[in-house]
């Protein structure tokens, strides 16, 4: 046998048993989705499985030929990650992430351009419009930090304000992320395991789609004298002190962000 067409027979199994594998692993959350959707404050159990298994299924998506339900789950990840209330409401949006990876995957087939940016603007997001002014439009915020509490109380906090939140837990992750979606604002933390937050905004500020981009650094106090001093011009800093929360609202309504807001 053609060793090429052997390869090719090999590949297409293993694609197929992760359709069928995802497929069975998005039927045994159900159940965890229905216990959310009835306000079950108990769910925590469900909510662990639910992660885990939206976490394996992106982490494989690409490796089976399926970028778009990496990036779909990616999303989903974001969605539950700055969810302040498990309840119907939570529950709808997950149904709609779960939907649309089982059409994906039922069909056999990756949508892709046009096709895949039509599908990631159907997909909810935890963004409470608090302001009138920003009701017709949809700011989003990229947020690179390692998973962490912080991160999620950080995540929580840019939903609250109205913002549609994507994260990153690497520089090269943030890349990829920046790119296929760019972002209104992106918030890096000084400390990462790649390069620091200060050179990742460098490379932003170099890549044509994220130049744009409003840009900050996070940043304990007493780290100022260690930031690059190359950092893009417009890069605002941010401490992570007990003010942090209003310098950043602070910082969100002199970009224009929030739009005027009224006495």
């Amino acid at each position: 046998m053609n060793p090429s067409v052997e390869t090719d027979a090999i590949l297409n199994r293993l694609r197929q048993e992760f359709i069928e594998t995802s497929l069975e692993c998005l039927d045994s959350i159900e159940p965890a989705i229905t216990k959310i959707n009835a306000g079950a404050t108990e769910a925590s159990a469900e909510i662990e499985e639910l992660q885990r298994v939206i976490h394996t299924i992106k982490g494989q998506g690409s490796t089976f030929d399926f970028p778009a339900v990496t990036r779909i789950a990616h999303r989903m990840e974001d969605y539950m990650e700055t969810a302040t209330e498990w309840g119907p409401l939570t529950a709808r949006g997950l149904v709609q992430f779960t939907d649309t990876l089982r059409d994906i995957l039922e069909r056999g087939e990756n949508p892709a351009g046009d096709d895949l940016q039509h599908l990631m603007q159907r997909l909810p997001f935890n963004a409470q419009e608090v302001l009138e002014s920003q009701s017709h439009r949809k700011v989003s915020a990229l947020l690179v930090m390692p998973q962490s509490i912080q991160r999620k109380l950080v995540a929580q906090e840019l939903a609250s304000c109205g913002f549609h939140v994507m994260t990153a837990s690497t520089p090269v992750k943030a890349i990829t992320v920046g790119i296929a979606s760019p972002p209104s604002i992106i918030l890096a933390t000084q400390v990462l395991e790649e390069m620091t937050g200060g050179e990742l905004l460098n490379v932003f500020q170099q890549i044509n789609k994220t130049r744009g981009c409003h840009m900050a650094l996070l940043t304990s106090q007493g780290m100022c004298a260690a930031i690059d001093p190359s950092l893009p011009e417009s890069t605002v800093i941010i401490h992570k002190s007990d003010h942090f929360h209003e310098d950043l609202g602070r910082y969100f309504m002199d970009m224009g962000l929030f739009g005027k807001i009224g006495a």
